[in-house]
């Protein structure tokens, strides 16, 4: 390889360190904290439902978990399965209770027909039907109401006719003088057939009404178990608009709520679907980020002075090539910077107290590569080759070395990644990264710098700092 081109790979890499490094500190970008290191919620939910918990079911159910989650806004939330449980960790949340009552809504969604309402003061009074899941859709069931007025007011409902799963759209509908809506809904958008089914529905209760049926005419919306609504099909005499018997209502439908942040959470649970099964909050924990604090200043005090104690030892023992190490543990560390910080930015990784292990760890097995290319010199210069030969044959043997060792670390952190959850996965994934980074590093950075040193008379020759003297080989 020519000197101009291990110029080039220097230019190119000095350029990517530092130029990204500059242009994250320049846009106020920095890597994201975790739940450890920043404080936030855990809550572990456990399930409740009756209906047989698969794996397939808790896979689903963390899928949506995460979709309503990121739909909120926070930053790397982490949902995982510990065995029948699913934990979720919340770092730096604003609304801790708004968002544990979005995670923890099952949002089963069924519209059913009225069948009788029984009143507060009833002599005989159903018993309420305790379960909210799928499994009981197509029963009769007694739930509920939550509208303003109805305190204790149970209604006998038939089976469901829809589910939440002919929901196309949910909207969150602010009130409007121009519509006459006085308060907060949330708008309902049906599949292509569940249309059909809606409008079929709401022709047999206009019917109904025709026919002197009141409360049967109605149709119940119910989510989790309670009665979100119950309105009466309206009646087209006099002129007005209504529901007609034999035509229904071709659309959506919403559903009234008491104020903007209940319409939101609806309509968000509402668009990533219900839940398969029925969760509750078994425990809750409030992390305070002191603890984690004072254990990464604790660290970042020992990695410092550990990786003082390494400089010293590299420019002592390896003279120029030790400028060569603090060289590459620069850029390394600058690379390492801006990736973690453009991750948390467009990926929304944030870094725990294992990823902050794992980078340690990491600057350790990068000192080790350095440590591999020096001594395979000193072989190459003990077989009796010159100092040039010895560079450019070393260098090329070292990094073969240096990747076989990389591809085993950097194995091991795919393995750990992939097979183990929570903070572990985050020091699998820094470790990797920088596994990944020091290879470049090696190649791009590393191997062409030790050649120009190499072929520059004051790198090589220079007393105490000079590279020959660093490997045992006399100026000639």
């Amino acid at each position: 390889m020519s000197k101009r081109r291990h110029k080039v790979h220097l230019f190119l890499m000095l350029l990517l360190a530092f130029g990204g490094l500059g242009g994250v500190i320049a846009t106020d970008t920095s890597p994201r904290l975790g739940l450890d290191l920043e404080g936030g919620t855990s809550v572990i939910l456990t399930a409740t439902s009756n209906e047989e918990i698969t794996e397939e079911v808790l896979n689903r159910t963390v899928s949506i978990i995460r979709q309503r989650i990121d739909a909120l806004g926070v930053a790397e939330p982490e949902v995982s399965r510990s065995g029948d449980n699913i934990l979720v960790q919340l770092p730096g949340v604003d609304d801790e209770q708004a968002a544990l009552d979005v995670i923890g809504t099952t949002a089963q969604l069924t519209f059913r027909q009225v069948k009788r309402v029984v009143p507060p003061e009833a002599k005989k009074v159903p018993q309420v039907t305790e379960l909210k899941d799928s499994s009981v859709n197509q029963e009769e069931v007694v739930y509920p109401s939550i509208q303003t007025g109805e305190e204790g007011v149970l209604y006998v409902l038939e089976p469901a006719r829809l589910t939440g799963e002919a929901i196309r759209r949910a909207e969150a509908i602010p009130p409007s003088a121009t519509t006459g809506q006085t308060g907060w809904s949330v708008s309902l958008e049906f599949t292509g057939d569940a249309e059909d089914e809606w409008q079929d529905f709401t022709s047999e209760l206009a019917c109904l009404r025709d026919e002197g049926e009141q409360i049967k005419s109605q149709v119940a919306i119910v989510l989790d178990g309670e009665v979100q609504s119950a309105a009466g099909m309206s009646d087209p005499s006099g002129g007005t608009s209504g529901v007609l018997c034999g035509e229904g209502i071709d659309g959506g439908t919403s559903i009234t709520v008491s104020g903007e942040k209940e319409a939101r959470s609806l309509a968000l649970v509402l668009k990533t679907g219900a839940l398969p099964i029925t969760l509750e909050q078994s425990e809750v924990r409030k992390i305070s980020p002191t603890l984690g604090s004072d254990s990464l200043q604790a660290g970042l005090t020992a990695g410092s002075i550990g990786l003082a104690l390494v400089f010293l030892y590299m420019i002592l023992y390896y003279r120029g090539l030790g400028l060569v190490a603090w060289a590459g543990l620069a850029v390394f560390s600058a690379i390492n910077y801006t990736v973690l910080s453009l991750l948390g930015e467009s990926a929304g990784l944030s870094l725990s107290l294992a990823g902050v292990a794992g980078v340690i760890v990491s600057i350790g097995v990068t000192a080790d590569s350095y440590i591999v290319a020096f001594e395979r010199l000193k072989d190459e210069i003990r077989e009796g080759k010159s100092l040039r030969t010895a560079v450019d044959r070393g260098m090329v043997r070292s990094f073969k070395t240096i990747l076989v060792a990389d591809f085993v670390t950097g194995s091991a952190a795919v393995i750990l990644f992939f097979l183990a959850v929570g903070p572990v996965r985050g020091f699998a994934l820094t470790l990797g990264l920088a596994t990944f980074i020091d290879v470049i590093i090696a190649y791009y950075f590393t191997r062409p710098l030790v050649t120009v040193m190499a072929r520059s008379r004051f790198f090589a020759d220079t007393r105490f700092i000079g590279i020959r003297d660093a490997l045992g080989v006399k100026a000639s």
